[in-house]
C-alpha cells in the first residue's frame, strides 16, 4: 500500500506542472471591506475537465505606515462560476519545471480590488488580522508570524471557472501589506 502511493505521488507530480505564485499586496489607498486584492482562476474550459489543486499558501502581514490603533483583516475564500477577471497585473509564476507551461492559471492582483464576472463567493475558510504598527528601531512587532495552510495530501481543487481569492474582510488602508506565495500544479501542461 505504502509503495502504490508513493508512486502515485511520483506520478501526479511528475506530470502536472508546478507553480508558485506570488503574494504581494501593499494597499496604496482606503478599499472598503470586501474587494478581493489578490486571485487564481482556473480559467480552463469548463468541457476540458482540468483541474487546478492548490497545494499551500503561506503569507504574512505588516504595515508599512502611520501607526493606528485598528488592524487589518484578510480571509481565504473559494468562489465558483467565475467567468472572468479583470483589472489589476497579472501574477507571473515560477516554474519549478522550466519547460512546461499553464495556460489555465490565471492570477492577478490590485489593492482596490479585482473584478471577478460572475462569480458566487463561499464562505471564508481561514481568516487572519493584525495590528497596524510603524515598524521602527524602538517599537518591533509590525510583522506577523508567516501562516501557512498546508493542504497535505488533500489539496485545494479549483474546478474551471473556480477562484481562489484572498478578500479584505475590513476596510483598509494606506500601508496595510500581504506578501507569501501560493504552489499550484495541475492544469493544462506542454
Amino acid at each position: 500500500m505504502q509503495v502504490k502511493q508513493v508512486q502515485l505521488a511520483q506520478n501526479v507530480h511528475a506530470n502536472y506542472d508546478s507553480t508558485v505564485l506570488d503574494i504581494r499586496v501593499v494597499q496604496s489607498t482606503t478599499t472598503s471591506a470586501g474587494a478581493s486584492v489578490w486571485a487564481l482562476r482556473n480559467s480552463a474550459a469548463a468541457t476540458t475537465n482540468r483541474v487546478l489543486y492548490v497545494k499551500k499558501i503561506w503569507m504574512q502581514l505588516f504595515f508599512n505606515g502611520t501607526g493606528a490603533a485598528t488592524e487589518m483583516q484578510y480571509e481565504w475564500i473559494k468562489g465558483v462560476s467565475c467567468t472572468a477577471m479583470s483589472g489589476g497585473s497579472a501574477v507571473t509564476g515560477l516554474k519549478k519545471k522550466t519547460s512546461l507551461t499553464n495556460p489555465d492559471i490565471d492570477a492577478r492582483v490590485l489593492d482596490t480590488g479585482i473584478t471577478q464576472t460572475g462569480i458566487s463567493q463561499g464562505a471564508a475558510f481561514f481568516n487572519m488580522a493584525w495590528c497596524r504598527l510603524t515598524h521602527s528601531a524602538t517599537q518591533a512587532g509590525g510583522i506577523s508570524q508567516m501562516q501557512t495552510i498546508d493542504f497535505g495530501e488533500y489539496p485545494l481543487e479549483l474546478l474551471a471557472n473556480e477562484v481562489l481569492s484572498l478578500r479584505q474582510a475590513a476596510n483598509s488602508v494606506a500601508g496595510d501589506c500581504v506578501s507569501g506565495g501560493v504552489e499550484v500544479y495541475g492544469g493544462y501542461f506542454s
